[in-house]
């Protein structure tokens, strides 16, 4: 994105063409987090790993969850028995 920013700011790229790059990588983000967010671990390691990554994306992105899909995290990574 920061490639797109210069080249908007050297006035190479049309507000449009902008508008549409953004919207194409908020696109992908929320596919990203989708993917993540609905992941079915198989054992606890891998429910530890989902939540560890989650975090990190979270932390990286500065975002946050839906309440639908923090329900859905936490019902796929409760402790197996």
């Amino acid at each position: 994105m920061r490639e797109w920013d210069e080249r908007r700011a050297a006035g190479g790229v049309s507000n449009v063409v902008y508008a549409n790059a953004l919207l194409e990588v908020t696109k992908e983000e929320e596919a990203t987090r989708l993917r993540i967010v609905n992941h079915r671990p198989c054992n606890d390691q891998q429910g530890w790993q989902k939540l560890t990554y989650l975090a990190a994306y979270l932390f990286a992105t500065r975002g946050s969850l839906k309440p639908e899909e923090m329900d859905a995290v936490l019902s796929t990574t409760e402790p197996m028995e």
